[in-house]
């Protein structure tokens, strides 16, 4: 069972490793809290693609477009290893590790120094929800139930 925080990301230098589904969503929560991502993959999404020019005052994507290299780790506080291959993810962990580094594995939650929630927003108020990575649906239908809830306190203010 993994215990709930709340950390700053704002000055953060966060990497994460992949551009495909994973990655992507990863990213799309994590640019509501910090002001630079950093993104190796060989490709990437076409919605990483698109957030690469993003608003001003918003999120920085930097990406490139390569395969990763130990050198990627160098500055990093926080790691996101979300590639299609598990074997990367896991040699990834373990670098960062020797680094101490904290990082999440999407591959295998036994790599992980964290669990990276489902994330609710609304306005002032953050909830993180997650099931210690053993039930992903009983997360998407709580996520969905609180949503559904704080849009019914809204209509009514």
């Amino acid at each position: 069972m993994y215990f709930p925080i709340f950390v700053d990301l704002t000055d953060r230098e966060i990497l994460v490793v992949g551009g495909g589904t994973v990655a992507s969503r990863r990213i799309r929560v994590l640019t509501g809290f910090c002001e630079h991502i950093t993104v190796v993959a060989p490709e990437v999404s076409q919605e990483i693609a698109r957030s690469i020019s993003s608003e001003p005052g918003g999120c920085i994507l930097t990406v490139f477009q390569r395969p990763f290299e130990p050198s990627d780790l160098d500055g990093r506080q926080i790691v996101l290893a979300a590639t299609d291959d598990a074997v990367l993810n896991r040699r990834i962990a373990e670098m960062c590790r020797a680094k101490g580094i904290p990082v999440n594995d999407c591959s295998d939650q036994r790599f992980c120094d964290f669990q990276f929630p489902s994330v609710v927003r609304d306005e002032d108020v953050v909830i993180g929800i997650n099931a210690s990575g053993k039930n992903h649906r009983l997360v998407k239908e709580t996520r969905q139930s609180i949503e559904r809830c704080l849009d019914a306190g809204n209509s009514r203010s």
